[in-house]
């Protein structure tokens, strides 16, 4: 006895798990920058003077990864509603200070803060630029979560 078979259209890739042959790689990491870790590069309140922290110890940002993967960051914080949430980076918020003046007057300085990274193999550097590049008396930089997210 034969046996015939037959099957439609072009032959597939072979692949492993039905991915076509591509398997992905997939790091977490997360970092929490305190207050002290931040560092003021330029001067205090001069144009283009930003805060940033170097993380230069991150082996899992490879250079393969660095040239053909993926590196996405997401920023952490707590919604109006005190959910953690995620977003990712560049992000800007706005926000509002009071500073009270000689003579006991109050006056309302709006700011913006943007994050932002920069990455090389094995590093990776968060960056904290205040509009207006005040990085004086208002508030020092707080307290922040990233979590970055490597693919390859």
């Amino acid at each position: 006895m034969t046996g015939l078979s037959a099957c439609e259209g072009p032959p597939g890739k072979d692949g492993r798990d039905g991915r076509d042959g591509l398997v992905s790689t997939w790091h977490n990491i997360t970092f929490t920058v305190h207050r002290d870790d931040w560092q003021l590069v330029g001067g205090e309140n001069q144009i283009g003077s930003y805060y940033w922290s170097l993380w230069d110890d991150v082996p899992q940002l490879t250079d393969a990864i660095y040239r053909e993967g993926a590196v996405i960051c997401y920023y952490e914080f707590a919604d109006d509603q005190g959910e953690k949430v995620l977003t990712t980076l560049p992000y800007t918020y706005y926000d509002m200070d009071i500073v009270e003046e000689e003579g006991g007057k109050e006056t309302e300085y709006p700011f913006s803060v943007h994050y932002s990274y920069d990455v090389t193999p094995g590093s990776i550097a968060f960056k904290l630029t205040f509009s207006d590049f005040y990085t004086g008396a208002f508030r020092p930089p707080p307290e922040c979560t990233f979590k970055l997210v490597l693919v390859y």
